[in-house]
């Protein structure tokens, strides 16, 4: 028997119903997912991407990430310079003029996102980003119907995903000014206890310094006093971890090339990298990448954040994805001359739990047997020396990223 069709619902009611849900959903990643499947459900498209505008390093990325994570558009690009011009949608098989007047890269981009109808999000002659449609689910092309009727619908989109955005900014500068209030009074404890505690510690490592001459002929009791010395000296380092992430050192600034920094601490991680077997991708999307700060400093917060991810991954078992994938970009403007460089290093590790997420720069906050909980916390002091930013973003069995924003002074 004939199969039929369901008829397509009355546009005013589709309009209505869909922005009653937009208006109801405040979490922006819930918003886009509803989103998609409300599209591929109303137009039967097999594949629906939605690229969202990074206001930190000037580029639209991927919300839909399980579906080609490495794909990425640049403000300057071609396509979102046309989009932008134009404000209005880029149906790709009757546009190849257009598609052919794109460098090779981004039309390889529309290659693997298979698109067929592109609608630029405009809020405020701004584009906050763009939607990518593939072809139809029965090959019959977009209708001048349904290209009406997207746009309206990508019209009330764009705004209620720009309100979600708003939305998670306020949220998360709250959360960074609760932090860094919480992280600055562990601070003032720590730099108070480990005053404390160094003083009698000193002197007890001196005493036992001073008695341990009265049993060198005593190989058992020689060797206890030698064990309660190397503790002691364990506890100085803890008193002094603390210290680093409660005062961090005076800056030697000097001229760092980043992208060589980065370098020098692969290279003295090789060893590890190549017993874990371990895939590692470096890029950087701009020429420049010195900045002004103290590179024995940052080689430091480096390393921490490299060994939390090998650690991270030598849990994955066999067969289980390697990968650091680690990239340098220009960031957005601080003020005149003056804008961040952003790091992120992104491992296929095991992630971190949700409610671990927030405490991970907290003093001796450790998911790891023999850790002390000191790394990232004293690397979030010496970012915080420099006036940048650290962040970790993470998903418990997918992996986890660290974003570092440091600021770069414009040629």
């Amino acid at each position: 028997m004939p199969t039929h069709k369901q008829p397509q619902p009355d546009l005013s009611q589709m309009l209505s119903e869909f922005n009653r849900s937009l208006m109801l959903i405040a979490d922006k990643a819930l918003l886009i997912d509803n989103f998609i499947a409300r599209i591929k459900q109303l137009y039967e498209v097999d594949k629906v991407f939605v690229f969202l505008l990074d206001e930190n390093t000037g580029r639209y990325k991927l919300q839909n990430t399980s579906e080609k994570p490495s794909i990425t558009f640049h403000s300057k690009d071609r396509l979102i310079h046309w989009l932008a011009v134009n404000d209005k949608e880029l149906l790709v098989s009757k546009s190849l003029d257009i598609i052919e007047y794109l460098p090779p890269e981004e039309r390889e981009k529309l290659r693997q996102l298979q698109a067929e109808l592109i609608y630029p999000l405009k809020v405020m002659n701004h584009i906050s980003g763009a939607v990518f449609l593939g072809k139809k689910s029965e090959e019959t092309g977009f209708s001048e119907e349904e290209i009406d009727s997207l746009s309206l619908l990508f019209n009330q989109a764009a705004f209620a995903i720009e309100h979600a955005s708003l939305y998670e900014m306020q949220k998360d500068r709250i959360r960074k000014m609760y932090r860094a209030d919480r992280l600055a009074t562990l601070g003032e404890l720590a730099a108070g206890a480990a005053h404390e505690i160094r003083n009698p510690l000193t002197s007890i490592r001196s005493t036992i310094q001073y008695l341990s001459k009265d049993f060198n002929n005593d190989s058992g009791k020689s060797e206890m006093i030698t064990e309660i010395i190397n503790e002691t000296e364990r506890i100085n380092k803890i008193l002094q971890g603390l210290l680093s992430f409660a005062r961090p050192a005076k800056l030697n600034v000097s001229e760092i090339n980043l992208e060589s920094l980065v370098n020098q601490v692969l290279m003295l991680l090789n060893s590890s990298i190549r017993k874990h077997r371990i895939d590692v991708q470096f890029e950087y999307f701009t020429e420049n990448t010195a900045i002004q700060g103290d590179a024995e400093q940052l080689k430091q917060v480096f390393l921490n954040v490299f060994l939390n991810a090998i650690d991270a991954m030598a849990e994955n078992g066999e067969g289980l994805p390697r990968s650091l994938i680690i990239g340098i970009e220009k960031g957005r403007n601080i003020n005149i001359g003056k804008h961040y460089l952003v790091i992120h290093i992104e491992d296929s590790g095991k992630g971190i739990e949700p409610e671990n997420l927030e405490n991970i720069f907290n003093p001796f906050f450790t998911t790891k047997e023999e850790g002390t909980g000191l790394g990232l916390a004293i690397s979030y002091g010496i970012i915080n020396s420099h006036e940048g930013e650290i962040e970790v973003t993470s998903e418990s069995g997918k992996g986890s990223c660290v974003w570092i924003k440091l600021p770069q002074m414009t040629a």
